[in-house]
C-alpha cells in the first residue's frame, strides 16, 4: 500500500485511488475506525493522535526489518490504522463518518434518548415525544391491564346498580313511608336521627350522609320519612342530589377507566 504524507505529518493511503484531472481520490475506509485505533467514539483529537502514534511505533514496517511489508499481519494492520487515523484526525471527515456510522459508534455529542418514565403498573412504561405521551406494555403487563380493566368495569357497573337501588329506596320511602320530625343527636361520637314513631317508640336511626352538602347541626330538627315495618330505615326529606351526582361520577369513572385499560391491553395482545 502506498501512503501520502500531508503537510501536518499525517499519513493517507492512496491505494485504489483514481485520478481525475491530476487529482487523487482517496478510497473511503470501512469497518469501525475507532476500534482500529483502540479508542472510544468519545475520544478527543489528542487521544486519537496518541493512540495512532503508539500503534505506529509498534506496527510500522521499520519495526519489522527483513519482512515483506505487504505480507506481514503487522503491515496490514498498520495500513488500516493509518487509514483510520487519516479519517478521524480530520474534524470534517470525522463528523461525516460519525453521521453515517451505526448508533454503536455515534459521537458522544449526540443526545442520548431519555429513559422511559416508569409507570405505576408493572410491565408498562410511559414515553413522551412529539406525538404526546404513550403507554407501552410488555405482554405480561398487557394481560394485567386487560384483567384490571375488566375488573374495574364490573366494579363500576355494580356501583351504578347500587346507586340506582339507593335512589329507588329513597323514592319509595318518601312515597309510602310515615312522615315524622327527627332531632339530630350524637351518640358515641356518631350522628343519629332520634324520633318517636306513631305507636310511641323512640328510634335512633342512622343519618344518611349527603355528600357535598352541609350537614345539619346537632340538635337541629329535620323532616324525615320512615318505614312503618322497619322504623330504623329512614330518609330525610332534604335533597340528595349532591350525593347522587358524586356516586354517579365514581361509577362512571370506574367504567370508563376500566374500559380504556382493557382496550389498551387487548390491542397489545392482538399485535403478538
Amino acid at each position: 500500500m502506498a501512503f501520502k504524507y500531508l503537510r501536518d505529518g499525517r499519513l493517507r493511503s492512496t491505494e485504489g485511488a483514481a485520478t481525475h484531472n491530476g487529482a487523487v481520490r482517496i478510497r473511503e475506509p470501512g469497518g469501525d475506525l475507532y476500534a482500529e485505533l483502540g479508542v472510544a467514539p468519545t475520544a478527543t483529537s489528542n487521544e486519537i493522535a496518541a493512540a495512532f502514534r503508539a500503534l505506529a511505533r509498534e506496527l510500522h514496517p521499520d519495526a519489522n526489518p527483513g519482512a515483506n511489508p505487504g505480507d506481514t499481519p503487522a503491515a496490514e494492520r498498520f495500513k488500516r490504522v493509518s487509514m483510520a487515523y487519516g479519517e478521524l484526525s480530520d474534524p470534517v471527515r470525522r463528523a461525516r463518518y460519525d453521521a453515517s456510522s451505526s448508533p454503536a459508534v455515534a459521537p458522544a455529542a449526540a443526545p442520548a434518548p431519555a429513559p422511559a418514565a416508569s409507570s405505576g403498573a408493572a410491565g408498562s412504561s410511559v414515553a413522551g415525544g412529539a406525538g404526546g405521551w404513550r403507554m407501552h406494555f410488555t405482554r405480561r403487563g398487557a394481560r394485567r391491564a386487560l384483567g384490571c380493566g375488566i375488573a374495574l368495569v364490573v366494579l363500576g357497573v355494580v356501583a351504578a346498580g347500587w346507586v340506582v337501588s339507593l335512589q329507588r329506596h329513597d323514592a319509595d320511602l318518601r312515597a309510602s313511608g310515615v312522615a315524622a320530625a327527627a332531632t339530630v343527636v350524637e351518640v358515641g361520637g356518631a350522628r343519629r336521627l332520634e324520633f318517636t314513631t306513631h305507636d310511641g317508640r323512640t328510634i335512633r336511626a342512622t343519618e344518611q350522609v349527603k355528600t357535598g352538602e352541609e350537614q345539619p347541626a346537632v340538635g337541629s330538627r329535620v323532616a324525615i320519612h320512615y318505614d312503618r315495618h322497619d322504623p330504623t330505615s329512614v330518609v330525610t326529606d332534604a335533597s340528595h342530589t349532591a350525593r347522587d351526582v358524586t356516586l354517579w361520577i365514581v361509577a362512571v369513572k370506574l367504567v370508563v377507566g376500566g374500559a380504556v385499560l382493557a382496550v389498551l391491553g387487548a390491542r397489545r395482545l392482538r399485535r403478538e
